[in-house]
């Protein structure tokens, strides 16, 4: 919310009075990874959670099909890896250049590991590594 003014502690006091009730809405409110409201899941003693669907649309694991040698890639970042220390909020996730790839590994039961051209020694699986819908 916005503040009435600067100094005022208008805006301030007024969220506050209207916080109870939107933590009320959240929480009566379901959930579709647990598939229950958030005030019954506060309440069990342990929650099951489904599997997300946050990146359907594509195979995970050990299915899936092989990128191409010509896929532009990016890559996710370690932490401190773009600025030498500790992960900021404001950093980056994902490498800032695009790159090939240089090797795929694929060994049967685990999934594909790719080493990208000019980038780290590292390898990286499909969803550590983002590709353009060039291929």
């Amino acid at each position: 919310m916005l503040l009435a003014a600067r100094g005022s502690s208008k805006g301030s006091i007024e969220w506050m009075s209207r916080l109870p009730a939107v933590v009320a809405a959240l929480n009566g409110e379901v959930n579709r990874l647990i598939g229950k409201k958030l005030s019954e899941a506060i309440k069990a003693r342990s929650v099951a959670q489904k599997f997300s669907s946050a990146v359907s649309g594509r195979t995970i694991g050990f299915d899936e099909p092989l990128l191409p040698s010509d896929a532009l890639m990016r890559y996710l970042y370690t932490p401190g890896e773009l600025e030498g220390g500790r992960r900021r909020a404001t950093d980056p996730m994902w490498s800032l250049t695009t790159h090939t790839v240089r090797n795929v590994v694929h060994r049967g039961g685990q999934p594909a590991l790719y080493y990208l051209n000019s980038g780290p020694a590292r390898g990286f699986v499909r969803g550590a590594a983002y590709c353009s819908t060039r291929y």
